[in-house]
């Protein structure tokens, strides 16, 4: 059975300023997180040209969901990781040891892979 879980995703601006915003995840395969920001919609838009520091979900066990997948403008990064490395118990989660460079206007999605 399929466990719903929600996250964060922190953004850090070159000038210093942080992006975060939070997701839902329905912990269905292949299906993109939605976002607090957006009332819902299935992507986010970077607001200055940062990078993504870190995301993080608020469970610390896994459910359904194996990994997570990054889109950048809905192009596929290539870029999976566990879901355990998103785990808020993990001090050196994902980007936390490997910030992902984004850009103003960038539109960025979650997917969750089951």
């Amino acid at each position: 059975m399929a466990t719903a879980f929600w996250g964060t995703i922190i953004i850090k601006g070159d000038n210093g300023r942080i992006q975060a915003d939070r997701f839902d995840s329905s912990d269905v395969t292949l299906a993109y997180v939605t976002w607090k920001s957006t009332g819902g919609l299935a992507f986010i838009d970077v607001v200055q040209s940062g990078y993504i520091t870190d995301i993080f979900t608020n469970i610390t066990s896994a459910g359904d969901t194996k990994y997570f997948k990054l889109f950048i403008n809905q192009q596929d990064t290539n870029i999976a990781w566990a879901q355990a490395g998103s785990f808020p118990t993990v001090n050196n989660r994902m980007f936390n040891m490997n910030p992902v460079r984004v850009l103003a206007g960038q539109r960025i999605q979650l997917q969750a892979v089951t």
